[in-house]
């Protein structure tokens, strides 16, 4: 798996964005993000298709918009490797802690009535892979993570605060899912984002581990398991 979270990408941008002007660039994509202009499934993979249009713009290069050509193998590893930590641990050890010590349950109502509605979650399932698999990586990986490795470029080892601050930013963005379901996604958003920034942003191995991942979650609200 790459190790170096800048060896396959371009050292210089082709054109430079002054800190303010990022930080503007950044609060204007997650408003577009987050307010409900466009409804689901659709919202979200446009804003994702305009924030890589905002790399593509400064960087032109696919690798910093995370579509470099990738070996299957690299992808896959990567993928596992995140699915494997949030299906085998986020979700069976840390998202019952995090209910405990918030007093709360992570609450996905907003989603619909799934226990044993198959139809219901067969459709939202399809919806998750266009809107999260592919729609909130391309927001909060592709645009977001480049973003943030940006603003955070004289912190040495700024992968780390790059990374939390991603996490922070998507827990928030799921505040509808109430305190518990902030901070587990938070968490998860953190290790999403240090993924694609160690993987040398392979957006690929993301869209996946995302879209094989709500695709659990669903199922576990299907078959009555949370």
């Amino acid at each position: 798996m790459q190790t170096n979270s800048d060896s396959t990408v371009p050292s210089r941008p082709h054109v430079r964005i002054a800190m303010p002007i990022r930080l503007l660039l950044v609060a204007c994509v997650l408003a577009l993000a987050y307010f409900p202009w466009l409804p689901f499934p659709w919202r979200m993979p446009l804003v994702g298709l305009l924030g890589m249009t905002f790399v593509w713009m400064e960087m032109r290069s696919p690798s910093y918009c995370g579509l470099q050509r990738r070996s299957l193998g690299q992808t896959l590893a990567w993928t596992a490797l995140v699915v494997g930590i949030v299906v085998g641990l986020v979700d069976p050890l840390i998202q019952p802690l995090v209910d405990h010590l918030t007093n709360t349950k992570a609450d996905y109502s907003g989603y619909g009535p799934l226990l044993g509605n198959l139809p219901a979650a067969l459709t939202l399932v399809a919806g998750a892979w266009l809107s999260a698999a592919i729609g909130e990586e391309l927001v909060f990986r592709a645009f977001l993570m480049h973003q943030l490795h940006a603003l955070f470029g004289g912190v040495p080892g700024r992968i780390y605060p790059a990374s939390l601050t991603g996490g922070l930013v998507f827990g928030l963005m799921h505040a509808n899912q109430g305190l518990s379901g902030i901070v587990v996604t938070g968490l998860v958003g953190a290790l999403f984002g240090f993924a694609y920034l160690r993987s040398g942003r392979n957006l690929w191995s993301l869209v996946l581990a995302h879209g094989l991942i709500d695709t659990w979650g669903v199922a576990t609200l299907y078959l009555g398991w949370y």
